[in-house]
């Protein structure tokens, strides 16, 4: 069966991911990576695996003390052929005890986060970010 995406909803994956990421659902979060994704993350120098950015997203911020807040601004998206799309937007992002490779708790502050998704249908037709480049403007 031939699977054809639209643009809502890949829009919906998008909000259905920070929605993950919000209620700290780990499992659910790496779920949306495909197992050869890969991630830019807003701070790195280097992609990484995106399944091993959720586990490391799940360390940092998935605990019972942290708290997260997401604001995501219009999507926009571009569907390639009819099994895959980039999806683009500019999003607010808050967290507050953010666990530090030093140990300490750290606040996050995003004011004006970009991102990029790109997004394919695996053979069962579920929607897998395929790359995601998270960035910030310069200072």
């Amino acid at each position: 069966m031939e699977h054809k995406l639209n643009a809502e909803q890949v829009r919906g994956a998008v909000r259905r991911f920070w929605l993950a990421f919000e209620s700290k659902s780990g499992e659910t979060l790496a779920e949306f990576y495909a197992h050869e994704s890969s991630v830019f993350g807003s701070n790195s120098t280097r992609a990484e695996p995106g399944r091993l950015a959720a586990a490391r997203r799940q360390r940092e911020y998935f605990h019972s003390q942290s708290v997260i807040k997401v604001d995501v601004g219009e999507i926009d998206v571009l569907i390639l052929g009819g099994a895959a799309a980039v999806a683009s937007y500019g999003f607010k992002f808050h967290a507050s005890k953010v666990a530090s490779l030093l140990g300490k708790s750290v606040e996050e502050d995003i004011e004006q986060g970009r991102a990029t998704q790109v997004f394919s249908l695996d053979a069962n037709g579920e929607l897998r970010i395929m790359h995601e480049h998270l960035s910030l403007p310069a200072k």
